[in-house]
């Protein structure tokens, strides 16, 4: 049963790391030339199931020392010797000592007889990858390894760039410092770094028989050493204070590290199915950086774009506000175009209104209507002397009793309400012109004989003829005023698309200005939204290796 569940263990592993080289697969293919190599690494240490132990620290913190002392054999450069400036990897095996170099390949050692050959590669940074040691004997196996890293205080930048391009493949961090400088910033800067990559971290306060007690008792510099790091939001999973130096020294903690270091090793399945998973999904987020950097001068192109074009009162950086702003000109502009013949539509309407509502014909009107229309008989006849004129006369006087009825009822209920609407049209729309007001204002709407006579027509008389008789005079008097007033509204509405074409001109130079930041945001957002399509991607092939248990 047990070897059954070993081969379903070794089997997620060998899933995990499949996982792992479809993300370095599709990384290669975003033209990424650096993480996919880590993170084939991470595939190849997952196939292994192998548990790195890092140690990281001070440049003089005592970390190659403490690791030749855990492991009881001298297989790491010490003084004089400056520290490596490669990562070095020791496992438990059959002994070997490769060196991964640039150039040359494999270089094989004998890591009994010619350690010093090694020792001078571990301190080559620039022709030497990586550095492996494998020695029995020691509380390591074949699956477990401690790595030694490069100080993360030196100023060898590489030595710093070496550190951090391992901690990948680093399941636990064991974290050194000299007891003389465990609140050095660059302390507090790296082991957050860590706990935020969701690494376990270990600090190791070494040295401390540098302590003098009677200037501050050691359980308060611990609880200093605690707060310190506390107050920068890190929580260690557990401090140890050693001394290699004094080793009976009353608060040397060394065995409870060697013994953390072997309980670790004997959870290695699910410290490194926990490591690798977080190691890999930081790995995605490595390689977004990298390609947002391949993509930063386009970048920077359009955001330079962005300082070229000038809006009044408009941060032209917000992209939230550039398209609000762009749609309410492009709103104002949609109002405008249409100002015009709304307007027209608008002022139309009120003039119909204002004819339709007009009542021209009373009884009185119809009466002399009525009397009108007889006048216009055939065989219509005044007395018997001088019929000719007499019938002249009154035909006279009828039509000027039915033009001086109709007269009346357009001044009270029409010419009056029509010069007022007029007047009051373009002021709607902040137009100002005293020509116009006055043109309004001597508006003489004629009414004459001929129009009474245009609307007589062929047939008999009836009463209801005499009341269609009327109703087409008013009509027609009607159809007059609309033609001046529809003269009138045109006067209005060309000043107004003259003073729409001013407003229209200067929108339109805005507009064109946020049409231009619209479009760099929009590529800006492009390079946004493929930088978070390749992080789906990316994270998409990751779930399938979280979903491995």
């Amino acid at each position: 049963m047990l070897q059954s569940q070993v081969l379903i263990r070794e089997m997620d592993f060998t899933r995990l790391a499949h996982t792992w080289e479809e993300l370095a697969a599709r990384m290669k293919e975003n033209g990424d030339t650096t993480t996919p190599g880590k993170m084939l690494q991470l595939a190849d240490k997952t196939k292994r199931a192998e548990l790195n132990i890092a140690f990281c620290g001070h440049f003089s913190a005592g970390k190659s020392t403490m690791i030749n002392t855990l492991l009881g054999v001298n297989l790491l450069p010490s003084n004089p010797i400056p520290t490596s400036a490669n990562v070095v990897k020791i496992r438990g095996g059959e002994k070997a000592a490769r060196v991964y170099t640039l150039n040359s390949g494999v270089i094989t050692f004998d890591p009994d007889t010619e350690m010093e050959k090694l020792k001078q590669f571990a301190v080559d940074g620039d022709t030497v990858e990586s550095v492996e040691v494998s020695y029995p004997g020691t509380f390591l196996n074949e699956h477990s390894s401690l790595l030694d890293t490069p100080g993360i205080d030196s100023t060898d930048a590489a030595h710093k760039i070496a550190t951090e391009s391992a901690l990948h493949l680093a399941d636990v961090v064991i974290y050194m410092m000299d007891y003389n400088h465990v609140q050095a910033e660059e302390n507090f800067n790296f082991t957050k770094t860590l706990k935020d990559r969701g690494k376990p971290v270990y600090l190791v306060v070494n040295m401390i028989d540098k302590h003098i007690d009677f200037e501050l008792d050691f359980d308060s510099y611990k609880e200093s050493v605690e707060e310190a790091f506390a107050t920068w939001n890190i929580h260690p999973d557990g401090i140890f204070y050693t001394s290699l130096a004094e080793p009976d020294h009353p608060e040397n903690q060394y065995e409870e590290l060697r013994s953390k270091l072997s309980s670790l090793i004997a959870s290695r399945e699910e410290l490194v199915g926990r490591s690798v998973k977080s190691a890999a999904e930081h790995l995605i987020e490595e390689h977004i950086q990298v390609w947002k950097a391949a993509n930063e001068s386009v970048r920077q192109e359009w955001e330079s774009k962005l300082d070229d074009v000038s809006v009044e009162g408009l941060d032209q950086r917000d992209a939230a506000a550039v398209q609000g702003a762009l749609e309410q000109a492009e709103a104002e502009a949609a109002v405008l175009d249409k100002r015009t013949e709304e307007a027209r539509s608008k002022m139309e309407k009120e003039l119909t209104v204002l004819l339709d509502n007009a009542r021209l014909t009373y009884f009185s009107t119809n009466e002399a209507a009525r009397s009108y229309l007889e006048s216009k008989k055939p065989g219509f006849k005044m007395g018997f002397l001088f019929a000719g004129k007499k019938t002249e006369e009154e035909r006279a006087r009828r039509e000027e009793a039915l033009l001086a009825d109709l007269r009346e009822k357009v001044a009270g209920n029409l010419d009056f309400h029509f010069k007022e609407l007029m007047n009051k049209l373009p002021q709607a729309y902040e137009i100002r012109d005293e020509e116009y007001n006055a043109a309004v204002h001597a508006t003489t709407i004629a009414l004459t004989p001929e129009l009474l006579a245009a609307h007589i027509k062929d047939g008999a008389q009836s009463r209801e003829y005499e009341l269609n008789y009327c109703s087409d005079l008013a009509g027609g008097i009607k159809l007059e005023y609309r033609r001046v007033g529809l003269a009138f509204i045109e006067q209005v509405v060309s000043r107004l698309a003259q003073q729409v074409k001013a407003q229209s001109e200067g929108l339109q130079a805005r507009l064109n200005q946020l049409r231009e930041l619209a479009q760099v945001h929009s590529k800006l957002a492009e390079l946004t939204a493929a930088e978070q399509g390749q992080r789906e991607q990316l994270q998409a092939i990751w779930q399938k290796g979280e979903q491995v248990s």
